[in-house]
């Protein structure tokens, strides 16, 4: 790992070298396999985490024992920091507690782990270096509202539209001419986290492949029509 892992989380993209020096002194990176538990949501609180490389799912478990996804970390994204800033006082009295479940989707999946009473002791010393953090943490905000919107304004296919686009835009592979992107998650996972059921998805693929959009092949998805896809998930 180096500083410019760092730096391309939401968090820290606006901090000089100095100040993610110091951010690296403290930190630790942490390394999971696929289903491996990160954290529970009972557990107490001890710090943040940045996906270095992998895939990190958050979730929480209904009391019918239903796993519904909140969000899909990707590489540069932080996750578990809203408790934080949220409480503080709680935090160092050892009584605050994760707000949701985390695992790994993907093996070798890499995370940089931040525990909490360092990190609150290095910003509360440097205002403007607590601006910068917020700001970037305002930008993670607004994509997450962004999907929330999606789920409650989008029907299913412009969601499923959306993703797949969202997740070449994250690639980039295949080439110009057949785009395509490996889902890295599972199909159960994918419903969950677009707000749907996996009978849903099926169909929904299906209907995309029958309007000639893209063709499905197990977790590898081949983009046919581009400009039309990009169309119909507006």
């Amino acid at each position: 790992m180096d500083l410019k892992d760092i730096a391309k989380s939401y968090m820290f993209a606006s901090l000089n070298d100095e100040e993610l020096l110091e951010i690296e002194k403290i930190s630790k990176v942490k390394i999971y396999n696929k289903s491996e538990s990160i954290f529970f949501d009972t557990e107490p609180y001890s710090g943040f985490y940045i996906v270095l490389k992998g895939l990190v799912k958050i979730f929480k478990i209904s009391k019918d024992g239903k796993e519904h996804i909140l969000h899909l970390i990707n590489p540069g994204n932080s996750f578990a920091e809203v408790p934080l800033f949220e409480n503080s006082e709680k935090i160092l009295s050892d009584e605050a507690k994760y707000p949701a479940n985390a695992s790994a989707t993907e093996d070798y999946t890499q995370v940089l782990f931040i525990p909490s009473r360092p990190f609150l002791e290095f910003v509360e010393s440097n205002n403007k270096l607590l601006l910068k953090i917020i700001s970037g943490f305002a930008k993670r905000m607004r994509t997450l509202t962004l999907h929330i919107e999606d789920i409650a304004l989008k029907d299913v296919v412009k969601r499923v539209a959306g993703y797949i686009l969202s997740e070449y835009k994250i690639q980039q592979s295949g080439s110009s001419v057949n785009p395509s992107i490996e889902l890295n998650i599972s199909k159960n996972d994918l419903a969950s986290y677009i707000g749907t059921i996996p009978e849903t998805l099926s169909r929904t693929f299906k209907k995309l492949q029958e309007d000639d959009l893209v063709v499905v092949n197990g977790s590898v998805i081949q983009i046919t029509d581009l400009k039309k896809l990009q169309k119909l998930s507006l």
